[in-house]
Parts: structure tokens; sequence; C-alpha cells
């Protein structure tokens, strides 16, 4: 309502008020008339000029009052208009007696765009949660306190925390993890970013990298840390390490024996018909060794890059272990060792190339007479079972030390290096067979006791 009218009002109230008491008056007069005192003329005249007078002062208050209540409601409803937005700021400025209205429709609109305001940051927040809880690396924020601010569930995880429900607790309260307290207070500090590497506290070993950065604000606010998993990144980089290693080594001794041979050729020896013959047949088997060896790392490296393709068809079992059989009988009665075929009655068959069966199998059955001593057994069989079919290789030889199995088809691992170096193995057959197996999408096993034997199971697709 305008404010001037509340004035108006207001005086029309008193003039009222005013004429009432006139009116009074004027009855008092009469009154007086009919007794003829005259001592109260003076008096009734008198209170009607103090009356008047009255009446005008608290018209002149009034009138003052509401200018300057006024002025400040007008000056609030504009402040309200530029509060709201948009573009209220180029509206004409508001006419006298529409403040309230201007206020109360200024604060509506103030009142509409804070609700958008709160339902956008409500959604921004689900949509950060969403992201958070959808990554791999663990983001921890760390407030001045070093209570937890924020930590996703990946963080959680990696950190071992003690609780599902951080917030607001002390940061070693719920991790174990010395080098994120140590990480945490040296940003703290110096206010630098902070990288470094550490294990992690939980039963299940993992190397993590963490890197702690200030949050921004003056002055620091917390510390935000996030978490990253290299475990798998460094045990690549250690079997290439490994790798690198085993094949210089590898590579190292039959070269190294080559080169032997031909000085010892040069030097003489090669005029020397008793030995020069010896001298050039140990040089072929050495670069025969060398030659194998580089196959194997080449058909290594095919399968695992996805190079190698395979025609994958149904391979009668029963005619790869006869192959099988024939091709080793020589070798195995060399040693005088038993090599039997446990053949089934019903066909049976498996998924898979058959020149990468045949390497399996041949793998196998050359590992198993190799490490068998003489008088010794050893039996390939085939079994169905169901929707699969299982290939084993069972021998009585050395057998194999319960900590070597998880290793043993690891690439240029041994149990027994000099003997394998001796009998020229390169250490890569069971390392085929583990890739060959798994690109036919089966799996291979083995269960050894020392000194009693070892069997090996390859389980293929029917």
């Amino acid at each position: 309502m305008h404010f001037n009218t509340w004035f108006w009002r207001l005086f029309a109230l008193q003039a009222l008020v005013c004429a009432g008491f006139a009116i009074v008056t004027l009855i008092m007069v009469s009154s007086l008339e009919q007794t003829a005192n005259p001592g109260s003329w003076s008096l009734i005249g008198g209170l009607a000029i103090a009356a008047l007078i009255a009446v005008a002062a608290s018209a002149l208050a009034t009138w003052f009052s509401w200018k300057q209540v006024q002025r400040p409601i007008i000056e609030l409803a504009q402040l309200a208009r530029q509060l709201s937005g948009g573009d209220e700021q180029n509206l004409p400025p508001a006419q006298p007696g529409d403040e309230l209205v201007e206020i109360s429709g200024a604060l509506q609109r103030i009142r509409g765009r804070l609700d958008l305001g709160k339902g956008q940051a409500q959604q921004n927040t689900e949509r950060l949660q969403a992201v958070l809880a959808s990554m791999i690396e663990g983001v921890l924020a760390v407030g001045p306190d070093k209570s937890i601010l924020l930590a996703n569930q990946a963080g959680r995880r990696l950190l071992d925390f003690t609780t599902q429900q951080p917030h607001g607790r002390p940061l070693l309260e719920v991790t174990r993890a010395r080098a994120v307290h140590e990480a945490v207070e040296q940003v703290l500090e110096t206010l630098a970013p902070v990288e470094r590497e550490f294990d992690s506290p939980g039963l299940q070993r993992r190397v993590l990298l963490l890197r702690a950065t200030c949050l921004p604000g003056e002055p620091c606010p917390g510390v935000m840390v996030v978490v990253h998993d290299v475990s798998e990144i460094r045990r690549l980089e250690n079997l290439r390490r490994e790798f690198v290693a085993n094949v210089s080594h590898e590579l190292k001794t039959p070269l190294a024996a080559i080169k032997a041979y031909a000085e010892t050729l040069r030097m003489g020896a090669v005029n020397d018909p008793e030995h020069n013959l010896n001298f050039v047949l140990r040089i072929e088997e050495q670069a025969e060794r060398l030659h194998e060896l580089i196959l194997d790392m080449l058909q290594i490296a095919r399968i695992e890059s996805g190079q190698q393709t395979f025609n994958i068809v149904d391979v009668s079992l029963a005619e790869l272990i006869d192959e099988c059989l024939a091709q080793f009988a020589d070798v195995a009665g060399a040693k005088q060792i038993d090599l039997v075929g446990e053949l089934p009655n019903e066909t049976i068959t498996a998924r898979g190339d058959e020149e990468g069966l045949r390497t399996i199998l041949s793998n196998l059955v050359d590992n198993a007479i190799k490490y068998t001593t003489a008088g010794g057994e050893v039996q390939v069989r085939c079994e169905a079972n169901g929707e699969t079919v299982t290939l084993e290789v069972q021998d009585s030889g050395i057998g194999i030390a319960e900590r070597e199995l998880s290793r043993i088809f690891e690439r240029f691992y041994r149990v027994d290096r000099a003997r394998s170096r001796e009998m020229g193995g390169t250490g890569l057959g069971l390392s085929i067979v583990k890739n060959l197996t798994q690109a036919f999408g089966g799996t291979v096993g083995v269960t050894s006791v020392p000194g009693q034997g070892s069997t090996f199971r390859v389980t293929l697709r029917r």
C-alpha cells in the first residue's frame, strides 16, 4: 500500500478526532450558555486552542516520522530489485507507494533463484559423488586439522580404512599408512606438492603412488591426496627386467661356448684330426640351442601380442597322443623310461589349433622325460568331463617343491637350473604351454610331490 496513503489516512483519523473534540466542545458551550457562567467560557476556549495545537503538532510529527520510515523502505525495495537479478537493474525506479509490493516480488524471485541454485548444487554434488565412486584412484581430502573432509570408496579400500564413515574423523584414526600422514604434514608445512611411493598397509600387498597438493585458498584450507595402485605396473617392470636379464644370461652361455670352441680351432685345433670334429659338433649344438631359444621367444611374443593366428577346430586327442608317443619313444628308451599312453575307448576331441595342441603335448612330455630318472615312467592320458576335456602328463621324476609351483610357468624359470641347462632346456617350454592353453580358452595346472613326481593338467573346451 502507498505510504502516503497511510499517512493521509492517519491524518484524516486525527482530523476526525479533532472534529469530535470540536463537537464535544460545542455541546459543552451550549450547556454553558444555559447556565450563563462567564468563567467557563475562557476555560473552554483555552481547551479548544490547546486541542487544535496538539492535533497540528501530532499531524506534523506523524508526517515527519513517515518520511523517515519511507526513505529506507524505498531504498530496501530498490536493493531487493537488484538482488533479484536478471534485467531488474534496467527497470525504472520504484514509484512511491509500491515499495512493499516490490520487496515482496523481489524476495520471491530471490527465493526462486536460491531454490534453483540449490537444485543445481545438489545435482553437481551427486555428479561429483558418482565420478568419485567410479574412480579406481583413491581420492582423499584432509582439513588443516588433519580430519577427513572427503574420501571415495577406492581411497578407503587402498588405504585400508578402519571405518566406512571416515568424514570428520582424524586421519591418524582411520588409516595406518604412515606415508600419507607424513605427506599431509609436509604439504601443510611447505605448501609444496609431495609425491612418494609406498607399500599399502593392508593384508594384500600393493605398491601405491601418492600425490598430495594444497587445496585452493588462502590460507591453505587442506590437502588433496590422490593414490594410484601401481602394483601391476611395478610387477610388469620387474618381469621386463628379469626377462632382459634371463635372455642375456641364456644367450651368453651358448655364445661363450661357441666363441671358446672357435678360438680353440683357430689356435691350432683345426689341424688336430682327433678333436677338431668334436669342437665343430659342440659349436653346432650351441648354435642349435640358440636357434631353439630364439624360436621359443618369438613364439611367446606372437602369442602374447595376439599376432599369431590359430585355426580353431575339433582335434582328436587320441591321434595327438599317438604321434607324441612315437616322437619321444627313442628318447624315452635311451633313458630307460617307460612312456605309456592311456587312451579312452570313446573319441575325445578338444577345441583348439592342431599345431598348438601338438606343441602343448610335446613340451609337457619332453619336460617329463627330462626330469624323470632312469627306470621311471611317464604316462599320458585324456578324460572327458562334461563340456571340458582334461589332458594329463604324469611322471615319476624328481618332483617340484610347493614353493616353486606358483612360478613354474614363468618364462626362464627353472627348478633345477644346472640340470636344465645340461639337458638343453631353454626355460620357455612351460610358459609356451600356459600361453597356448589360455589362447584356446583353457587352463593349466600342476600338482607335485618332491621325490615322487609331477602331474600337469591341461583343461580345454570340447
